[in-house]
């Protein structure tokens, strides 16, 4: 059984960015294998049950989900610890998590899937600017004095949110969606994360972003046709 962290990941991925960067964050040595996956090797399926990134191997198990993933990661490497010190601050930490995934991301995805729908568009901006004030106003309110969402430390949360704020610019180019002015915090907030070695190594150019959301019409619109 190796003790080796292996790493599946796609550079374009922002799930797998997420993993990434806390096993930066955190000085884990790891394999990083690339899987394209618009051309996948022939025996990915025997490697990801679900055919997605990330996926981890270590100690002879295989874990999948980047949120799962990360707070494995943290709990089976305590140094330098990526969750608040007490139980109720792991269980906001938590909440916000599962907030990103199941109401934050939703959000956002409608927007894109609005883009070329004019009279939806403007109610699916709407809700994507409401979104954003409710993590500048409800989100930020741990952080106190300090930078990052509880405060003077990164935690799982931060990595969490980080690569869809990283990709606010597609939603400007694509949906002509602005970050609300009145967000600054979460500017200051963005802001210092990039400015963390573990983050910046992992951001890509704008183009490259939306180079890859075009691809991924394509192949959406290349699956509808099958379909149909």
């Amino acid at each position: 059984m190796s003790n080796t962290v292996e790493l599946y990941s796609f550079a374009a991925c922002p799930f797998a960015q997420r993993t990434r960067m806390v096993l930066a964050e955190k000085a884990i040595d790891h394999e990083r294998h690339e899987i394209d996956l618009y051309n996948r090797p022939d025996n990915w399926k025997e490697i990801s049950p679900t055919g997605k990134v990330p996926l981890l191997r270590h100690k002879g198990a295989t874990i999948y989900e980047s949120t799962i993933i990360n707070q494995y990661l943290d709990e089976s490497f305590p140094e330098r610890p990526l969750m608040p010190h007490t139980a109720l601050g792991r269980a906001q930490a938590r909440i916000w998590m599962d907030h990103c995934d199941h109401r934050f991301l939703g959000t956002m995805h409608n927007l894109m899937r609005q883009r070329d729908h004019a009279e939806k568009l403007p109610d699916a901006r709407d809700k994507a600017t409401a979104a954003l004030k409710e993590l500048e106003t409800r989100g930020m309110e741990n952080r106190g004095d300090g930078p990052y969402w509880f405060g003077s430390q990164p935690t799982l949360v931060d990595f969490q949110y980080l690569p869809f704020f990283e990709r606010m610019p597609v939603y400007e180019a694509l949906c002509d969606f602005q970050w609300p002015a009145e967000c600054m915090k979460l500017k200051d907030w963005f802001a210092a994360m990039c400015e963390l070695d573990s983050v910046s190594a992992t951001l890509r150019p704008v183009d490259a972003h939306i180079e890859q959301q075009q691809r991924l019409n394509e192949r959406i619109a290349a699956a509808r046709r099958g379909a149909a």
